[in-house]
């Protein structure tokens, strides 16, 4: 699900260390520092149930996440609340309106700008990626002569991922805070072989939404990121995400500090820069930046129907080769019902946004640590904790 697998974390473990600083997982630090107040801004709390979900935020805090901000909408009402810190190192308190960088949750809002230009006819779903973009492109992709827009967007192309290929990681241990454009990324799939035929499994690849930004960018003649912008974030109003295009993007005010517990030993490393790079750097697979506000925002607005018409959204939550994902949309099987939306994790990046149609509920939980040691541990169980709290009164 991320550019930065969990072995490659690790395998950098020896280059962050040299450079960025440690900081203790216990978060012993004096008194917390408020942003100013302008930065606020809190919505509005009327669930019933806010103070079990402060009190679950601040217990995983304590038990070592660096911060979480947690947003909660269901018929009871709405919560969105923060603990922990955003910045360990100043002591900045964390607060519902911070920002967090979205990794693989960009895939929604890609797939939704393919989906309204197919509704405009720029774009057919089952056309071959050939005829799309140059042969200097495709032609040099795996299955890049077979494989369809369809295929792309649900991962069915069978096109391997850059991320994993050696001499990727070779390259990106040795300048981790180098370029990376779209046709360095795509060179390191030259020569590799297919995971399988074109649209006869299921591989999850980020290969695949670069390879759609770039689509877009082809029929439209624009970037792929003004489709994002003036497409879905401004009729939206979703002023507080960023893509590309917004006013001081990749490091918005109100952007978190990240963390890695890298050696697993409750210890954080500060991994800020590493974030922000791989945010700046992304196309199409990641590099979006919200608050939760905006994230939930944006998965309501999308499945009530008000960004793609009702057949492309029909689309979207079809499944073809995998149970988990359609084009675009992934699908969690909870106690509460299907959670559809998407799941993102980064260097320094957790996060969850889902919406339960079963109940009539949205949940946003988003964590400035990392996959790997306390935080991705730590993450899990909240999650399934944050259900719990959140929707177990909607099932009795």
């Amino acid at each position: 699900m991320r550019r930065m697998t969990r072995g490659r974390v690790w395998w950098f473990a020896p280059v962050l260390a040299s450079s960025l600083s440690m900081v203790s997982c216990t978060l012993d630090i004096a008194a917390p520092v408020l942003p100013p107040p302008e930065t606020w801004a809190p919505a509005l709390n009327t669930h019933p149930d806010s103070a079990a979900f402060q009190a679950l935020l601040d217990r995983y805090v304590s038990d070592g996440l660096p911060g979480t901000v947690l947003l909660v909408r269901t018929p009871e009402g709405q919560w969105n609340g923060a603990a922990g810190f955003a910045k360990i190192e100043t002591g900045e308190s964390m607060l519902p309106t911070n920002r967090f960088c979205a990794a693989s949750i960009t895939k929604m809002y890609m797939a939704t700008a393919v989906m309204l230009l197919v509704e405009d006819g720029l774009i057919q779903l089952d056309a071959r990626i050939r005829d799309y973009l140059p042969g200097s492109i495709y032609g040099r992709v795996p299955n890049g002569a077979e494989a369809t827009v369809r295929q792309l967007l649900g991962h069915t192309s069978g096109i391997p991922d850059f991320s994993g290929v050696s001499a990727y990681d070779l390259d990106t241990l040795n300048d981790p805070l180098g370029p990376l454009p779209a046709e360095r990324l795509l060179s390191y799939l030259h020569g590799q072989s297919p995971i399988f035929a074109a649209g006869t499994g299921y591989f999850y690849s980020n290969a695949n939404y670069l390879l759609l930004a770039l689509i877009v960018g082809q029929v439209t003649g624009a970037s792929h990121a003004d489709v994002v912008t003036q497409r879905i974030l401004q009729p939206l109003g979703l002023e507080a995400t960023y893509y590309k295009n917004e006013s001081g993007y990749p490091a918005p005010p109100g952007l978190v500090n990240s963390y890695e517990d890298l050696a697993g030993d409750g210890r954080l490393m500060n991994v800020s820069d590493l974030t922000v790079h791989s945010a700046e750097t992304s196309m199409g697979y990641a590099g979006l930046i919200a608050t939760s506000a905006d994230y939930a925002d944006f998965i309501d607005a999308l499945l009530e129907g008000r960004v793609v018409g009702a057949a492309s959204l029909s689309l979207m939550k079809e499944h073809t080769r995998s149970p988990s994902y359609g084009l675009g949309l992934s699908f969690l099987q909870t106690p509460y019902g299907p959670a559809i939306g998407h799941s993102g994790g980064d260097v320094g990046v957790l996060s969850q946004v889902r919406h339960f149609p079963d109940v009539g509920a949205t949940l946003v939980l988003l964590v400035n640590g990392g996959d790997s040691g306390v935080p991705d541990a730590l993450f899990k169980r909240l999650w399934d904790d944050a259900m719990d709290v959140a929707l177990a009164r909607r099932i009795e």
